[in-house]
């Protein structure tokens, strides 16, 4: 008897106008208010063949012919949150973000790509949806994630491919200490997001948005975090 689990559609959870965002870097929290949206989709991205019990050459970064990055903003006025599914449902997805930090490992030690630790598959995060939350990601200018793929069947997987549904976010960077305060304990609504792993140490901030948002600032949100106040 199958049994039928009901999952909240990865579409209620992209951001709308006049939300609030709190991303997590190494050098501490960027905050922002969303100003417009776009919807935005690529379906479907072959990552191509995949022999039996094996896995692809080199991880893949999601790019076109001339390697630009589909999950990279084009501009750094521009956020994109990203949520995927993969076909066939047995291929095993490994992510990292950014490239050569695991995402999801449960070692202390870099993770196998034909092992049973840290993948997403077709079964959790089908191709057709509903996208797995596990998936979401919110890139910026400059940072992007990589991802590689292992077959653990005895048969060619001939065509693995993802299913991306995206949103483009214009905003503005919130530099209020009280709203940003707030954002960070939780008493205002607000989505926060750790950049790339938790552990044993989150994304730095690209160069740029570290000049916008400001040293001082970050170092504040840093201690906010700590104590809370």
């Amino acid at each position: 008897m199958q049994v039928s689990l009901l999952k909240t559609s990865h579409e209620e959870l992209f951001l709308d106008q006049g939300h609030l965002l709190a991303l997590g870097f190494y050098e501490g929290w960027a905050c922002f208010r969303i100003k417009h949206r776009e919807w935005a989709n690529l379906e479907p991205f072959s990552l191509g063949e995949v022999l039996a019990v094996s896995n692809l050459a080199a991880y893949d970064e999601i790019q076109d012919t001339q390697s630009r990055h589909f999950l990279e903003p084009h501009s750094e006025d521009l956020i994109y949150h990203s949520f995927w599914g993969v076909t066939p449902p047995r291929a095993r997805i490994f992510v990292q973000y950014p490239p050569r930090a695991d995402i999801g490992s449960v070692l202390s030690v870099p993770r196998s790509e034909t092992g049973d630790v840290g993948y997403i598959d077709g079964d959790k995060s089908p191709y057709t949806g509903p996208f797995s939350n596990a998936t979401e990601l919110f890139t910026v200018k400059e940072k992007y994630p990589q991802v590689q793929v292992y077959n653990p069947l005895n048969d060619d997987m001939y065509n693995v491919m993802l299913n991306i549904d995206q949103r483009h976010y214009t905003y503005t960077i919130v530099k209020n200490l009280d709203l940003i305060r707030s954002i960070l304990i939780g008493a205002a609504r607000a989505k926060r997001y750790t950049m790339g792993t938790a552990w044993p140490n989150v994304m730095t901030i690209p160069d740029w948005l570290k000049s916008a948002v400001g040293s001082e600032l970050l170092k504040k949100t840093l201690g906010i975090m700590e104590e809370g106040g």
